[in-house]
């Protein structure tokens, strides 16, 4: 038997993906894109204040259709620093290490959003740290529009 060698044959794709956000994201995008702010949604019935937004509460399992602003600051629940590479498609390029990311409670919701921090020394990130939304100057509606959450005294 022979080794047949396999034919490579490279391609570069410039490719432009599009998801359906669903009527709830597609609001919170909307908004965060045209006026800067961070949106969540509130239960009717036991109030708690959901970010990143859902159609129902899990408690509660009701509609969610009451929209709340909540604060740029907030508190990092958890939070890593991450020494791998990967490509980020928020940056279009392989995102540089090490970099922080988190769990953060914005003030005034009562789940947290994910994210990436400012601070990328993990000696220097605690929990109970408080942290602020940076936003993107051209913003395009969707989550890359938070750039990072920088450290607050």
């Amino acid at each position: 038997m022979s080794k047949e060698e396999l034919l490579r044959i490279p391609i570069k794709m410039d490719l432009e993906y599009r998801y359906p956000t669903g009527k709830h994201f597609t609001h919170f995008f909307r908004v965060l894109k045209e006026e800067g702010k961070i949106m969540a949604l509130k239960c009717p019935k036991c109030g708690y204040v959901f970010l990143p937004p859902r159609p129902a509460c899990g408690e509660c399992h009701v509609p969610l259709e009451e929209w709340v602003q909540v604060s740029d600051k907030g508190t990092v629940q958890a939070f890593t620093a991450i020494h791998f590479k990967f490509f980020d498609a928020n940056l279009g390029r392989v995102r540089p290490v090490p970099f922080g990311s988190a769990l953060i409670r914005l003030d005034g919701a009562d789940s947290s959003l994910n994210h990436y921090l400012e601070e990328n020394d993990v000696t220097k990130m605690h929990i109970g740290m408080r942290v602020q939304a940076v936003f993107r100057e051209n913003r395009q509606g969707n989550i890359g529009d938070i750039l990072y959450f920088r450290t607050i005294r």
